[in-house]
């Protein structure tokens, strides 16, 4: 068999028994997440904007929009929900993917569940089916297909979003295979877009995409069913460190849910290790801010093609600066906040003094951790390093950690009794047949 149609066969026969009750839980975690994510991104200009345009389209009243009460169709709701998903930048994060896995397949699931009346056990299964998707592909595809410039929330989240909607639908392996290569010949989102609101709109493309793919191959659309493998195909095009050796390593793998890591600073992932190192040293040494001469942050070189904007001039780019962010966590400024990240911040005096003390290297060997290091005026040295890549094992205290960033997120927005029976429900997904009331909980009153 292909493996194409190895994945294909994967997804096909996923079931919930099977999955590992760690995937199980995390996959929970990061629904509830993502709802909250996304309740709070709705309110940006760029949901807003996709939304009008979503009304002056019209469609069939299929799905929920959340925060809004608004019905639109499936594949309208996935653009919409996933793209205000990804607003804030605020989403979990998977390595073996390069990239944001529950934003392009969460919306899926959850806009074909409320249409089609799935059970909470079938939301977790096509969902951690989705995940498994989009990090086995991104193990195939290796580093090459980041590096050259492909976001990956965008091109794999568009394989994850097919799997879990061909899930949802009950395909057959053959059919899944067929979703997959429409996904594929669709699968698009470029680096250099990042700081923009094309970055947010990748995840909800993705998700538009796998759900338009499934439907289309379930119609019996036709489409190559080896599209990763194939000449010309996707690994062909767009990696040159396709291994299909590591794709069967990676396909061996029971599941992937539980190496997702959650935010819990409003910025891209890669500036997390500098803020936590910058805060523990804030925390740990008494040194006078005010008295810096210099700070170096030294980086993975893959960081500066991400987010190494040095002179960021509005909330979006600030969240992919290093120097910006490390100097919020030097003057106190709460960088979990989805509402600090202004255009009139990035103009701030203090902010940009401290900015402008910083320099971003890179190691000089392979290193995982962020290193930084703060020089007083008065020749004092602290040094401190940091990795957030590495997933939580004690899941109790990550559920606390969640639950307190989702409450923050939406109780000022759906309020504490809304934000009660969403975790409720999320805590408890594999017993709900019935998960209207969650539908109703992410409508407006």
């Amino acid at each position: 068999m292909t493996q194409t149609i190895k994945l294909a066969e994967r997804v096909a026969n996923s079931e919930f028994a099977s999955i590992p009750a760690t995937t199980r839980e995390v996959s929970k975690q990061a629904l509830l997440d993502y709802i909250g994510v996304t309740v709070a991104g709705m309110e940006e200009p760029l949901a807003r904007i996709l939304r009008e345009e979503v009304q002056e389209q019209g469609g069939h009243p299929q799905a929920t929009v959340f925060a809004t009460g608004e019905k639109v169709s499936v594949q309208q709701a996935a653009l919409v929900n996933g793209s205000a998903g990804h607003a804030h930048d605020y989403d979990d994060v998977q390595m073996a993917m390069s990239g944001h896995p529950t934003v392009p397949v969460a919306p899926v699931v959850l806009a074909l569940a409320e249409h089609h009346g799935k059970s909470g056990a079938e939301v977790i299964t096509a969902f951690s089916t989705g995940v498994d998707a989009e990090c086995i592909i991104g193990r195939y595809a290796g580093p090459a297909h980041y590096q050259k410039g492909w976001h990956s929330t965008g091109t794999m989240g568009s394989f994850g979003a097919a799997a879990a909607a061909a899930r949802m639908l009950e395909l057959d392996t053959e059919t899944t295979a067929r979703a997959l290569g429409i996904a594929g010949t669709q699968a698009a989102g470029l680096k250099s877009q990042f700081g923009t609101m094309c970055k947010p709109l990748h995840a909800g493309h993705a998700a538009q995409t796998g759900t338009h793919s499934a439907a289309l191959a379930q119609k019996g659309f036709s489409s190559r069913d080896d599209i990763l493998e194939t000449s010309q195909g996707f690994m062909d095009t767009q990696s040159e460190t396709a291994d299909p050796e590591r794709f069967e390593i990676a396909l061996a793998e029971p599941g992937y849910a539980q190496g997702i890591c959650f935010k819990y600073h409003a910025a891209c992932y890669m500036t997390h290790s500098a803020i936590e190192a910058t805060l523990n040293l804030c925390e740990r040494n008494a040194f006078d801010p005010n008295q810096i001469k210099a700070i170096t942050i030294e980086v993975d070189e893959g960081h500066f093609k991400v987010c190494n904007i040095a002179e960021p001039q509005s909330g979006l780019e600030a969240k992919f600066s290093l120097r910006f962010t490390v100097a919020m966590a030097l003057a106190g400024v709460d960088t979990s906040s989805i509402d600090i990240f202004t255009d009139e911040l990035t103009q701030d005096p203090q902010l940009v003094g401290f900015r402008d003390l910083i320099t971003v290297k890179a190691h000089d060997g392979r290193n995982p951790d962020t290193i930084v290091t703060i020089e007083t005026e008065n020749g004092d040295t602290f040094t401190e390093a940091c990795n957030v890549g590495i997933p939580m094992t004690d899941l109790d205290a990550q559920w606390d950690k969640l639950i307190r960033k989702f409450r923050a997120l939406v109780e000022p927005r759906l309020g504490q009794e809304r934000a009660d029976a969403i975790i409720t429900i999320c805590r408890q997904l594999e017993d709900q047949d019935d998960l209207s009331p969650l539908f109703t909980a992410l409508s407006e009153m």
